[in-house]
């Protein structure tokens, strides 16, 4: 992960732009936990600019994540090319009360429009 910005107190955003690894997803993951600290619930927009995509061990901790802490998110916005990180973000989005969303990287305005409504 190489940049990270907020549009606002609630809502925080990840450019990634390497594969969303175990490592990546946990270095995220403790970053949100500590903006947790300061407001709860929040937004999440994370765009994968690499189209890499997500490993299972980025995807199970996001899961793992996800099932702790289902109140402290409201919408989740994922931009990506990436056929199967959309497809398990889709996967996910069934099994936790999270509003998760994906876009096509052609589509990020709308995304950003879309996880701060």
């Amino acid at each position: 992960m190489d940049e990270s910005f907020t549009f606002s107190e609630n809502i925080v955003g990840y450019l990634i732009q390497t594969e969303l690894d175990k490592e990546t997803m946990d270095e995220i993951l403790s970053k949100i936990k500590d903006r947790l600290k300061v407001v709860s619930p929040i937004c999440l927009y994370l765009e994968d600019e690499t189209d890499e995509g997500i490993s299972i061990g980025g995807f199970l901790s996001a899961l793992e994540f996800h099932f702790s802490h289902s109140k402290d998110l409201d919408n989740v916005a994922i931009v990506t090319d990436d056929t199967f990180f959309k497809k398990s973000m889709d996967f996910k989005d069934m099994l936790f009360p999270v509003d998760v969303t994906t876009f096509k990287r052609s589509d990020r305005l709308q995304a950003m429009n879309w996880v701060m409504q």
